[in-house]
């Protein structure tokens, strides 16, 4: 038969991320990227011992080239997760592959999308450090409520509405690849492993790449001729899933047999489960299940189903109507002084604030993300002028003030403020800064661990905003002893401001988990 020809491609690893555009891997396993922004730029590389920085820990995680475990980092006793890849028993695509999921992931700026940190590279082996997920994968929280179903699948639905935005296929989204960031009720859910995604696909050619996994393998794909609207059909999968408690096909030990009831659509909307559930819920499946791809439709119509339509992504027992967020301590002046401090302070000060936003533990940001989201009416995953006209000129900003915000906050200049941005722009004047996260953002700043902030940092870390006149400024902010350069003192007497803030102290002790009190 078709299907029994077509072979299937072999996974390296369980949960794995991977990506080419734009990389390569010397002969000594060195990873070089070319990005083009400071945001995109954000990712630590280090051709140094892992182990000087983490102890690596429990493995959570076996394929046939590598590990992903649980690592712990040294100093600030936070808990991350790191792939570890042997790379004298890779081929030349499966680097290719990692490269390129490396790359696709540190283009991407979504809530709900897991975020790249750091990358070590020794002779033969890489090591590929993410946040750690400590709440595990959707199958962990099972069975569901048709609420917390709806609200996770309104989550993964913006985050893979905003990657076919951006022109990114996933290819491989099921239970396995959506985790829970933390044990906690209130967290949301991470879209993982770009390891088969592809970007930057001619959208009038078809894929034909036989990839994924075959429980939620979109029918065309089996076929070998497929576009975006794979990745729908997953969601369809994954929705089912969450509503009836089983798999909609299961004849996965006949492929021909399981490729006619995904053609004709055979699954069982009558389970005991699923009977229970509403009818938009139920019509949302049938929806996404369409086998004929003209008949699918795209994301973009996906989030404006009733089912999803006005459904809350934010944890509903934190919700307070007075405030822009979920939360009481985040109002709407609070945004927006905080954009108005962001817009006035020194370039080096935005940059070190967005680093620290892009470390950021995702569960503390609650209200940071629900007060991102609340500005982001139209769903896209990020900000766009019209959106933030619309908030400040409720608070009383004229048209060229709104302009200079918006300008200072879209830091790489796309006409767009990302997540991230944002993030950064929330950070100020909030005093929400740790200690350790200072050190951190002056640690990825002083890229060759020279002890200082230089001008060739800036330059790496700035892509193609660079300019020698920028930079000058950049490192006059905050060079008090002028020498040229930034050390910690300097970074940190800046970051404090005149105003005599003092950070909070870090209250994670060593041992705990994310999502876990700290004692």
């Amino acid at each position: 038969a078709a299907v029994a020809k077509r072979r299937r491609r072999h996974r390296a690893m369980g949960n794995t991320c991977c990506n080419g555009a734009g990389g390569q891997v010397g002969n000594n396993s060195r990873v070089v990227t070319h990005s083009k922004s400071a945001r995109a730029n954000i990712m630590r590389q280090r051709e140094e011992d892992i182990g000087q920085y983490y102890d690596i820990e429990a493995t959570i995680g076996r394929g046939s080239i590598g590990t992903v475990a649980r690592a712990q980092h040294k100093e600030s006793k936070k808990w991350y997760a790191v792939k570890t890849l042997q790379t004298q028993r890779l081929t030349k695509d499966m680097i290719d592959e990692m490269l390129n999921e490396i790359d696709i992931m540190m283009g991407l700026d979504h809530p709900n999308i897991v975020r790249p940190l750091e990358l070590y590279s020794r002779k033969r082996e890489l090591y590929f450090v993410i946040p750690f997920c400590s709440g595990g994968d959707l199958y962990k929280r099972a069975p569901y409520g048709e609420r917390n179903a709806g609200r996770y699948v309104a989550q993964m639905c913006d985050a893979v509405a905003y990657m076919h935005r951006f022109n990114v296929v996933h290819r491989d989204l099921k239970f396995e690849n959506v985790l829970f960031m933390s044990k906690a009720p209130e967290s949301e859910v991470m879209i993982i492993d770009f390891g088969l995604a592809k970007a930057n696909y001619a959208r009038k050619k078809k894929l034909d790449e036989f990839v994924g996994t075959i429980y939620s393998m979109a029918p065309e794909v089996i076929r070998g001729a497929y576009d975006a609207k794979c990745d729908v059909w997953s969601l369809g999968i994954i929705t089912y899933m969450l509503l009836a408690g089983a798999m909609p096909f299961t004849r996965f030990d006949d492929e021909d047999a399981l490729l006619r009831d995904l053609e004709r659509e055979r699954y069982d909307m009558t389970r005991r489960t699923m009977a229970k559930r509403s009818e938009d819920a139920k019509a949302f499946v049938k929806y996404l299940l369409k086998a004929k791809v003209d008949q699918r439709p795209d994301m973009q119509q996906v989030l404006k189903h009733t089912w999803l339509k006005g459904r809350t992504r934010d944890y509903e027992a934190a919700a307070n109507p007075k405030a822009l967020g979920t939360m009481e301590s985040l109002t709407d002046e609070d945004m927006v002084d905080n954009l108005k401090k962001y817009a006035s302070a020194n370039r080096l000060r935005r940059i070190a604030l967005m680093v620290i936003a892009h470390r950021s533990d995702s569960d503390s940001l609650r209200e940071l993300r629900a007060a991102f989201r609340a500005i982001d009416t139209a769903n896209e995953g990020f900000i766009n002028f019209g959106e933030l006209e619309a908030v400040l000129t409720k608070a009383g900003y004229d048209a060229k003030l709104i302009a200079e915000v918006f300008e200072a906050v879209d830091h790489d200049n796309t006409g767009r403020i990302s997540y991230t941005e944002f993030l950064a722009a929330m950070l100020e004047g909030n005093c929400l800064v740790q200690e350790d996260e200072l050190a951190d953002a002056f640690d990825r700043l002083d890229s060759d661990d020279s002890g200082a902030i230089t001008k060739d940092n800036l330059r790496q870390l700035l892509g193609n905003q660079f300019s020698a006149s920028l930079v000058e400024e950049m490192i006059a902010d905050a060079d008090f002893k002028q020498n040229g350069t930034v050390d910690y003192e300097e970074f940190k007497k800046m970051m404090l401001g005149s105003s005599g803030k003092r950070m909070r102290e870090t209250k994670i002790r060593a041992g705990s988990m994310p999502g876990e009190p700290a004692k």
